[in-house]
């Protein structure tokens, strides 16, 4: 996909945070937060091309968008998680919506759906998690069945029921994946198609500015058209193929929400005062509520941007890469949000200062998208099948490269780097 030029980007990122400062102030989140209301006006505005037009980074130009690239994306992503991690999740669950008709769409198709999506702003969900097939794609019960009209398939009739679906009572658009006779699909259902109905809003932990619902589909009929694709089975190889790219984000939002966390105890450290001195000069403090995070969110980072930055250059999948730095990025950002309320002592544990919210937020990124169990399965299985491809070298291969760069840049760290690999394939 093709970048953004700096400038652009930096203009982006920019709006960004003059509308946070303009229409977010932590008193309208903290009170949002409190009655669990879906912020739609805000929502809207920001879809609105004359505010922000953000849902334009996930489409191509020439269907109206902006052609954001990963690197971008990730960009906007840390800088929206900032901002609310609720409101950064509608917003992702446009861009995640989008994927199946970006990977998987025909020609037409794309003309057709990106180009309104774009032009009329549209909130778009994605429907793939059921009751009991959470992680487990395979285990759908939502069932796509034939609609037969001379001799011909001209539709199907989805039943089914869809659980935790974000912006799932407030979209206009939902690609839902369910299993077709010829297996698992993906459907463009419409909000206002005979059978669909939206449940509640749920009453959640965190990001209660982020709209969750179930979804109910009792024979909803679908066009031919309207399966992703125009091919059965499809549905799992379109997920999986962006799962590096979309956890990716997740770890931007894990990467934004800690590094906020941790600058509210960085500022609060300068200001109080506690045995005749700021407890920015108490080592005790900032070495272990601050310090190590602020090591552990930039190595985050650089990972994030590493592999951001290959997808960019036209690789393809790096799902165990995806799964890295989602897990890297989400549990440190968890543990800096926790910490942070540590470094506020009593002020922390209080809803007047927003360190609270956010380690009540970011815990949900160690769960969607994938959660951090399924991410340790991903990088186990992956990695083990380099290292038997590579007959053992994949580590020690590696450990060569640290090597190389310890011989030219002297006290990079390099050195320890190379150790640590032989050692981890050794192990393995």
């Amino acid at each position: 996909m093709p970048s953004m030029d700096s400038i652009s980007r930096g203009l982006v990122l920019d709006s960004l945070k003059e509308y946070a400062k303009r229409r977010l102030p932590y008193d309208l989140i903290r009170d949002l937060d409190q009655a669990n209301e879906f912020p739609a006006e805000i929502l809207k505005e920001m879809y609105d091309p004359a505010v922000l037009g953000v849902h334009l980074l996930m489409i191509p130009e020439e269907y109206g968008g902006v052609s954001g690239g990963t690197y971008d994306i990730c960009r906007v992503c840390e800088a929206l998680a900032r901002i609310d991690l609720g409101i950064a999740t509608g917003v992702f669950a446009t861009f995640l919506g989008t994927d199946p008709v970006n990977v998987g769409g025909t020609q037409e198709q794309k003309n057709k759906w990106l180009n309104k999506i774009a032009k009329e702003n549209l909130m778009v969900a994605y429907a793939a998690t059921e009751a009991d097939a959470g992680s487990d794609l395979i285990n759908l019960r939502t069932r796509a069945e034939h609609v037969v009209k001379n001799g011909k398939i001209a539709g199907y009739r989805i039943t089914g029921n869809k659980q935790w679906i974000s912006n799932g009572g407030v979209a206009d658009l939902y690609t839902v994946l369910a299993m077709a006779p010829g297996g698992p699909s993906w459907f463009i259902v419409e909000r206002n198609m005979e059978g669909f109905a939206p449940n509640k809003h749920e009453d959640k932990h965190g990001i209660r500015l982020s709209n969750t619902a179930a979804l109910a589909l009792d024979n909803v009929y679908v066009p031919v058209e309207n399966l992703i694709g125009l091919e059965e089975g499809k549905g799992l190889l379109q997920a999986q193929a962006v799962f590096g790219y979309t956890r990716l984000m997740v770890a931007a939002f894990g990467l934004g929400a800690g590094w906020e966390a941790l600058e509210q105890a960085i500022r609060y450290s300068q200001q109080r005062i506690q045995a005749g001195g700021p407890l920015s000069d108490k080592q005790g403090y900032t070495h272990k509520l601050i310090v190590p995070h602020a090591a552990r969110l930039e190595a985050a980072r650089a990972y994030i941007e590493y592999t951001a930055n290959r997808l960019d250059g036209g690789e393809h999948g790096l799902q165990t890469e995806g799964a890295i730095a989602k897990y890297s990025a989400t549990e440190n950002g968890n543990k800096a949000a926790e910490d942070a309320i540590q470094a506020l002592g009593g002020y922390g544990y209080t809803r007047d200062f927003p360190v609270e919210k956010i380690k009540r937020d970011i815990k949900i990124t160690c769960i969607y998208e994938g959660t951090s169990e399924i991410m340790e399965m991903t990088m186990y299985r992956g990695r083990w099948q380099e290292h038997l491809k590579s007959r053992g070298r994949y580590y020690l291969d590696m450990a060569d490269e640290m090597d190389k760069l310890h011989s030219s840049v002297h006290d990079c760290g390099a050195y320890a780097a190379g150790l640590a690999l032989r050692a981890l394939g050794a192990v393995i």
